[in-house]
């Protein structure tokens, strides 16, 4: 049972934390675009912040099926303390996602269209970089503790 469910859980972070680290780390650097509509930038960023929020809602499933690795045999993983590291990292990095990240984007996105008044799309560019950056380190960092 143990290693169908690190099967499963290797697979999710792959299939779904990958997804999301490239499309944060993307958002940022497609702002400028988006601002000439005349490059049609626009429908590229709406894309990457789709991805962000639909893959980073799916990606909840890997800290819950590592700790249901972790629960399954709870006398090895009880006392190996990078386990228990790797899964507060996921869980701050899944919160750092859905309550940081995707709003910013949703704002980002909400500027451009119109409905913003006197945003700057310079700082928020520059602060989607760093907490994208700040993400993705921690899902670095819980693959390397996995492999402790």
């Amino acid at each position: 049972m143990s290693s169908l469910l690190i099967t499963i859980h290797v697979i999710a972070a792959i299939a779904l934390i990958g997804p999301v680290m490239v499309s944060t780390s993307m958002f940022p650097a497609r702002i400028a675009g988006a601002q000439d509509a005349s490059h049609g930038g626009l429908g590229s960023l709406h894309t990457l912040a789709t991805i962000t929020k639909s893959y980073g809602m799916f990606s909840a499933l890997v800290p819950i099926l590592g700790i249901g690795v972790f629960l399954s045999d709870l006398d090895y993983y009880g006392k190996q303390g990078q386990f228990h590291a790797s899964i507060l990292l996921a869980i701050i990095a899944w919160a750092l996602l859905l309550f940081v990240i995707v709003p910013r984007q949703q704002k980002v996105l909400e500027a451009i269209k119109g409905t913003a008044t006197a945003f700057d799309f310079e700082k928020s560019r520059k602060q989607l970089a760093m907490f994208a950056g700040i993400f993705n380190l921690l899902w670095v960092i819980c693959a390397v503790l996995m492999f402790l």
